[in-house]
């Protein structure tokens, strides 16, 4: 007896470093996926920047960002609720126990409340548009009729934007992820494609988002009825008899993960909101650019967090419990670790080398014009450093007590801001904005260890030496100091001897980031990879 419970204990072990070893490959090949989807749209946006700002002008192109505030990715998207999170949360929970008419009952409850939401916030917009859109923002007389209909045909998108959320849901709660990005990026190239068509016709904003929202459409029609045929359990409509259960778990976690949201959301839509109304779509235009760059590398955090977010669902403590050879709390806290330390490590060199050479960057972009706002771009970057720690934390939280403080203390950071930019924001302009970011940023940092240390329990000084130290501190400022040189002679105009230094800084501060920051079995699979790349 004795020596079969050791076996079977052995076996456990193993079964669970199997489990452990399968669950942070996945993580790392979702994120390369992910990273190579978001990184081609990235640019399509990037490259499409100059364009509509060279056709439009920064005044009607200021209107534009204007209008993508009440998009789905704006500011509309908090009427959401936390839904999409919760639903992913659970799908990926019944989807690893196998449980299909659960999975089919949590995806005819999101699509339901999406589709009611959808409509209601619809409703709203359409009446936003034609009573108060010219009282709030600034925008020329000449100009009201053009953006009264244009938000109106956005507004009339959003029922199709919100189911859109419920589907997406279901591929991710699966682990589909290359299905939702070729999504995203289809969306992303037929837009671009038909705005270079289209503004050599015309510049009328209407046009511009009935083509965007068409295209939408269109897609949502096409994956959705390719989610409907990779799931049967779907059209076995008796899933729907405990619909009402479903509808009360999707609402009992969406709390906690809409605050969450609010808060994330807030720092990312509300500053370019108080800039529109308060300074003018020509300020918007510019802070859009200052922060535009930086906040594409958000990207690389949203690819990481997609895969992160099914996974820590399946190592739930409370499926731990049920299931004590499959996984084990510790397995938890080491994948959240690992998701951590890869977040630093892919955002930090980019952000600083980007910091480092922001005049040029912005020159090159958008022209020499906007060489002033690098002093913005570098302090925004410090912001999305922070920002993205904050993010990432938020995506390891899965029952709701955990997200009570967290929640707390970015929303009471995030009234802080709201408060400063009302008060001072038409004094101070975007300069105070960023001050306030920075500030903001170092308090969500600090909420984010509460949640590594507190609920996942990680030491602090364990999360200091693998994921800070090295990945943060060692790498930006081995980067300021290589990269720096080089950077301040380009923005001087000596352009052969600043290209040199930087070339062979850039090769330098590579060698420094594998052989230093780098552990062993990361150089190890890199190497591995290279290799493979290469045959």
């Amino acid at each position: 007896m004795p020596s079969s419970a050791a076996a079977n204990a052995e076996e456990f072990r193993q079964r669970a470093a199997q489990a452990e070893s399968r669950s942070n490959g996945r993580l790392v090949r979702n994120t390369a996926f992910s990273l190579a989807q978001q990184v081609s749209a990235m640019a399509l946006a990037l490259l499409l920047v100059p364009y509509m700002l060279w056709m439009l002008g920064p005044e009607r192109y200021g209107m534009w960002l204007s209008l993508q505030l009440f998009n789905i990715l704006g500011l509309a998207g908090l009427a959401e609720l936390g839904f999409q999170g919760a639903i992913v949360r659970f799908l990926a929970r019944y989807h690893a126990q196998g449980d299909r008419a659960a999975c089919a009952g949590v995806m005819i409850a999101g699509l339901a409340l999406f589709c009611a939401i959808g409509c209601v916030v619809a409703a709203a917009v359409i009446l936003f548009a034609q009573t108060g859109l010219a009282t709030v923002f600034p925008f020329p007389d000449e100009n009201a009729a053009e953006m009264r209909l244009a938000l109106s045909i956005m507004g009339a998108g959003l029922i199709t934007s919100f189911p859109a959320l419920a589907i997406k849901a279901f591929f991710a709660g699966r682990q589909e992820l290359s299905t939702t990005k070729v999504w995203e990026l289809c969306d992303r190239l037929a837009f671009a494609v038909a705005t270079l068509v289209l503004l050599q016709f015309t510049t009328n904003l209407a046009m511009l988002v009935l083509i965007e929202q068409a295209i939408a459409v269109c897609l949502v029609a096409i994956f959705g009825v390719v989610a409907w045929r990779s799931s049967d359990s779907w059209r076995d409509w008796s899933a729907g008899k405990e619909l009402r259960r479903h509808l009360r778990d999707i609402a009992r976690l969406s709390r906690p993960v809409f605050a969450a949201n609010l808060a994330s959301q807030g720092f990312s839509r509300l500053p370019d909101l108080f800039v529109a109304v308060l300074l003018g779509p020509v300020s918007l235009t510019a802070y859009q650019i200052a922060t535009r760059i930086p906040r594409a590398i958000k990207v690389l955090q949203g690819s990481l967090n997609a895969a992160v977010l099914p996974h820590v669902a399946k190592l739930d403590r409370s499926l731990v419990e049920r299931e004590p050879g499959s996984a084990s709390p510790e397995a938890q806290a080491e994948f959240v670790l690992l998701g951590l330390r890869l977040n630093m490590l892919l955002a930090v060199p980019i952000l600083m080398g980007m910091s480092a050479l922001a005049p040029l960057l912005l020159a090159i972009w958008v022209g020499s014009d906007y060489r002033d706002l690098a002093g913005y771009m570098a302090a925004f970057a410090v912001f999305q450093a922070l920002f993205l720690l904050s993010n990432y934390a938020g995506a390891t939280l899965t029952q709701p007590h955990h997200f009570k403080v967290f929640v707390r203390i970015n929303l009471s950071l995030l009234a802080a801001l709201i408060c400063v930019l009302a008060l001072g924001l038409q004094k101070g302009g975007i300069g105070l904005l960023v001050g306030a970011l920075v500030l903001s940023g170092v308090g969500m940092a600090g909420a984010a260890l509460f949640v590594f240390h507190t609920i996942h329990g990680l030491p602090l000084a364990r999360i200091y030496r693998e994921a800070i130290a090295g990945p943060v501190l060692l790498s930006a400022m081995s980067g300021l100091i290589l990269l720096a040189p080089g950077a301040l002679m380009l923005a001087n105009g000596q352009w052969l001897t600043g290209a040199t230094i930087i070339a062979g800084s850039g090769v330098f501060y590579a060698v420094v980031l594998y052989r230093v920051v780098l552990k062993a079995p990361e150089r190890s699979f890199l190497t591995g990879r290279l290799r493979r790349a290469r045959r």
